[in-house]
């Protein structure tokens, strides 16, 4: 039996900043399945709502000497589920815009381009590829060849949305970061070739 009325909110913030695991178990309790059933109906997904859960679990967590809360601890971490919502559709927002801009310009090149040129270059591209980390590599390859979707990613490797989304950034930004100018043509792969330019890998 613990020692402390974690019912009572002031005891249960006082026991988190002091480190209490036990505090902060009773916390994931009382508000997990209602967070998740609530980012649910602001994402429409239960496995992204799962995520964005689990990291404002942790990140009450990571900062708990330093809480800061003005009115409830409800309302404290409703709001942090909230932004982290927020941040993560800003930033699907942002690629999203960016991938379809480079989209439009790597067609309007190919348009006057050679064959000759397009293959050397996603000859390049595919070596840069092969040169991602292990784990971030099958990210890619099951995203941009196989078509599948970051859920299905997910529970192919048994990792989170949120760590496919990860490994997906790292890979692009690893692969124009390599490819310098020819970076354009990394998003070949998300228009037309897809699967047909790894078809052999």
């Amino acid at each position: 039996m613990s020692l402390y009325n974690y019912d009572n909110e002031d005891i249960l913030i006082n026991r988190l900043k002091a480190g209490d695991e036990a505090a902060y178990k009773h916390l994931y309790k009382l508000y997990y399945s209602e967070l998740c059933h609530y980012i649910n109906t602001v994402s429409g997904s239960m496995d992204v709502s799962k995520d964005i859960v689990q990291q404002a679990f942790i990140k009450i967590w990571k900062k708990r000497d330093i809480l800061c809360i003005e009115y409830s601890l409800r309302k404290y971490i409703f709001k942090i589920a909230y932004n982290l919502f927020i941040d993560l559709k800003r930033e699907k927002t942002k690629n999203n815009l960016l991938i379809e801009q480079l989209k439009y310009e790597v067609v309007t090149d190919l348009v006057d381009g050679s064959t000759d040129v397009l293959d050397k270059k996603i000859h390049l591209l595919i070596q840069e590829v092969d040169k991602l980390p292990k784990q971030c590599k099958k990210v890619f390859l099951l995203g941009k060849k196989d078509g599948l979707k970051y859920r299905e990613i997910s529970e192919e490797l048994n990792i989170s949305i949120k760590t496919v989304e990860r490994h997906m950034t790292k890979a692009l930004k690893r692969l124009r970061k390599s490819l310098k100018e020819n970076s354009d043509y990394i998003f070949v792969i998300i228009s037309s070739f897809k699967s047909n330019i790894f078809k052999n890998n």
